[in-house]
């Protein structure tokens, strides 16, 4: 118990046996512990080392007896414990506030150390990354990273008119309208399943009318707007915007998003174009093709419904028609007269 102290366990069993029978003498120690007559002396020797233990004159020995006939240490005489162990444990709570003090002076050192290394051959990332939590923040980043755009916009929109949290992303027209009167060139680029809705064609036909280009494809992502290659918006979850959205002014990574963007751009549609050239040339549908492409990668239909933006019963209705079409009585089928079709 009093170990942190410096008492080992022989040493505090002699110190606590001395407190009850002070009277006692080496032997009579010893005999009572059952402990060999030198090791009590070593622990007499101990307790004197600590202030626990003092001679009755200055010049006496602790380790002799007055009258080794009696063994009776007449020549010690126990420190008076509160003072004895107030003082003891005083000096070790002092160690441990110097020690503490090292120990915080060898953290520093270690922080500066690891700041050092860390800094080899890297730059700050700080303000490369910022995240915005909620639909209200992503409105606002949204509308700040347009605002600012002064050459070129570049929009991923996946989703039709919502409202709440997948309304945050949906496309201000008045606002793009007013980036493209400015001279800012505007792609937009969304999806094949919600080109028709009332909303999403008025919308495409007004930023169209401005001047937008537009186009589009079976499937996105996930909802995004790159302004000057500069910075770029990105919602967090593909499917959904409640984790909120990442701004990304890092330039290596702003070189990938241009080049994802970039290839979708030129796998779109722009309105109408594929309709006009439908017929035994183009019998398939780029949604068709994406949704035989996804079966083929092993997604399930709703993982597909999703990446489609369609419903799932949608989704199944178009696997039901294509089977029709192949002949197909299983997806394996489907999937097999697929490929033979060069469709995969």
């Amino acid at each position: 118990m009093l170990r942190v102290l410096g008492l080992d366990a022989g040493t505090e069993s002699v110190y606590r046996l001395m407190l009850e029978h002070p009277s006692w003498g080496v032997d009579a120690l010893a005999e009572a512990l059952g402990a060999a007559r030198p090791d009590v002396l070593t622990a007499l020797d101990r307790l004197a080392d600590l202030a626990l233990l003092r001679a009755a004159a200055d010049t006496a020995d602790p380790g002799t007896d007055a009258d080794a006939g009696s063994g009776a240490p007449a020549a010690l005489r126990l420190v008076p414990p509160q003072a004895g162990l107030t003082a003891l444990l005083a000096r070790r709570e002092e160690e441990l506030r110097r020690t503490q003090l090292e120990v915080d002076a060898t953290r520093a050192a270690v922080a500066d150390l690891l700041a050092d290394y860390t800094a080899l051959g890297r730059q700050s990332a700080t303000g490369a990354v910022e995240r915005l939590t909620g639909p209200d923040a992503v409105r606002r980043g949204l509308e700040h990273l347009t605002l600012h755009a002064a050459a070129d916009l570049r929009v991923f929109a996946p989703t039709g008119t919502g409202t709440g949290e997948s309304g945050a992303w949906e496309l201000d027209v008045p606002l793009y309208e007013d980036r493209l009167a400015r001279g800012v060139r505007v792609r937009v680029l969304h999806l094949d399943s919600t080109a028709g809705s009332p909303e999403r064609r008025r919308a495409m036909r007004r930023l169209a009318r401005a001047g937008a280009e537009i186009r589009t494809v079976p499937s996105l992502p996930l909802h995004m707007s790159i302004a000057d290659g500069e910075s770029a918006l990105l919602s967090t979850s593909a499917h959904t915007t409640r984790q909120g959205a990442v701004l990304i002014r890092e330039p290596s990574a702003l070189l990938a998003l241009h080049a994802l963007f970039s290839h979708l751009w030129d796998e779109g549609t722009e309105p109408g174009v594929e309709a006009n050239g439908a017929g035994d040339t183009a019998p398939y549908s780029a949604q068709e093709r994406a949704l035989l492409r996804f079966l083929a990668d092993g997604l399930t239909d709703e993982a597909v419904a999703r990446k489609l933006g369609i419903s799932l019963r949608s989704e199944r209705r178009m696997i039901s028609g294509l089977s029709e079409r192949f002949g197909a009585h299983s997806r394996f089928q489907l999937g097999l007269h697929a490929a033979q079709r060069g469709l995969l």
